[in-house]
């Protein structure tokens, strides 16, 4: 498994100013390992950060044998405690204190007392089911989970030793840390940056350190877009992966024709935190006569079609449950392998998926059924703009970046026989995102339903 590591001189993270190679991480782990020490199985909550300590952390988190709840750097001192009173971790690492704790080395703290709960021997990883860290809600993944996950992207993106993956994504985001371990199992260096794409540094970055690979979310590459990623020369990329969304058809397009152009291999892939967090990709070369798909399900998975049309999901990288309380942590594996998707969809001939909506994401007003993610890629394609639909029975919200918004509400209101009392377009200068990338739904449906 890819957190045993093997000392050797290959450079496993580079960051802009100093490289690290696999021997010290194997060095520094094992410093930190015996630090970790504890007669029963606990939690370890490590903040994370895109650099070299984190990877240390995590890696030595596994090894250890505790179980790994990861959050996000910006998470805020309230959160911190919510989550201390509620799961009692036996260590905060990587910066994070918490009433009853001791620091024990740098940024290292244990909890004071006796622990009174007990974590499944096969519990690995604990990650939040939102876009922010801090909701007492988490998937519970084991270590045969990460194992299969890992495995298998490592089959369908042909990694090796020799790929350089710049990763400015969070890692304590399902997508950024699946992208460490996938290349911490072949052996290849991680370019880690915190820079967003939109700066200038983050491409000298890339080209300095002639990055392979580059990953991100539909946020991601609607900026890539807008600042003429589609121009630059970038010979050592090869490359390119998308995820954590749906990204409209006509940037997939975009996209697809440029790798096609320059010989670059770009991925679009679906998949979920429960699913460790990979379920299905787009091969390459048939993205182009499968546009809107999510493609075929990753290798040592399958799919199906459930019940109300729902996507249902079979592999070894389906989550053990979820835990929403220390008392969830001993139970094992509550799904055998296999996920409800929520996501309803249809199946074609050969495999290929598309998604419909999400079962939740249906409103209905006036007696007609709106599905939100339709009404999403309708408008996104007819008036080539960044969207978010947020609804509830009776009305719909549509907010846009740009265009017409009397344009866009008549559109709507004609095409699926609306009232216009029922919908409402609002224009923003940026749609809110959380620190993963993905849209905050939450936030919209705060803003314009209450």
């Amino acid at each position: 498994m890819f957190f045993h590591i093997e000392a050797s001189s290959k450079i496993v993270v580079q960051q802009a100013t100093k490289a690290y190679t696999y021997a010290e991480l194997v060095e520094d782990a094992a410093v930190l390992v015996k630090q970790l020490k504890s007669n029963k199985k606990g939690i370890i909550v490590l903040q994370c950060r895109n650099d070299y300590a984190t990877i240390v952390r995590y890696v030595a988190s596994l090894q250890s044998g505790h179980a790994v709840m990861l959050m996000n750097e910006e998470i805020e001192q309230d959160m911190v405690e919510a989550i201390a009173a509620c799961y009692e971790p036996l260590f905060l690492l990587g910066g994070v204190e918490a009433e009853g704790y001791e620091s024990v080395a740098l940024d290292l703290y244990k909890r004071q007392g006796t622990q009174n709960y007990d974590v499944h021997p096969d519990v690995a990883l604990l990650l939040s089911t939102s876009g922010t860290t801090g909701n007492p809600k988490y998937v519970k993944l084991s270590y045969r989970n990460i194992e299969a996950n890992a495995e298998s992207i490592v089959r369908y993106l042909q990694l090796t030793d020799r790929e350089r993956p710049l990763l400015n994504l969070p890692l304590s985001y399902s997508y950024g840390i699946s992208i460490v371990n996938s290349h911490l199992l072949v052996g290849a260096t991680l370019l880690l940056t915190s820079k967003s794409v939109k700066l200038p540094s983050f491409w000298y970055f890339l080209k300095q350190f002639e990055a392979t690979s580059i990953a991100g979310v539909p946020f991601t590459y609607q900026m890539m877009n807008r600042i003429g990623f589609l121009d630059m020369a970038l010979p050592s990329l090869h490359t390119m992966t998308q995820a954590g969304g749906h990204l409209d058809v006509h940037l997939v397009d975009r996209f697809c024709q440029y790798a096609t152009k320059h010989q670059k291999k770009f991925y679009v892939m679906y998949g979920q935190t429960e699913a460790s967090p990979r379920m299905a990709y787009v091969p390459p070369d048939r993205l182009p006569d499968k546009l809107g798909t999510i493609g075929l399900p990753i290798p040592g998975g399958r799919f199906e079609i459930g019940e109300n049309d729902e996507l249902i999901y079979y592999g070894d990288n389906v989550m053990m449950g979820y835990a929403a309380s220390k008392e969830d942590l001993a139970l094992g594996d509550e799904l055998n392998g296999r996920l409800r998707t929520g996501d309803v969809a249809t199946m074609d001939d050969e495999g290929y998926v598309t998604l419909v909506g999400r079962l939740k994401s249906f409103v209905k007003i006036k007696g007609l059924r709106i599905n939100l993610h339709d009404l999403e890629k309708s408008v996104a394609q007819k008036f080539n703009v960044t969207v978010a639909c947020v609804g509830e029975d009776g009305r719909v919200v549509i907010v846009v970046e740009s265009g017409d918004v009397e344009r866009i509400r008549h559109y709507i209101c004609q095409r699926y026989h609306l009232h216009p009392n029922t919908v409402n377009v609002q224009r923003v200068d940026e749609l809110p995102h959380f620190h993963t990338g993905k849209l905050d739904y939450k936030t919209l449906r705060r803003d314009y339903l209450t």
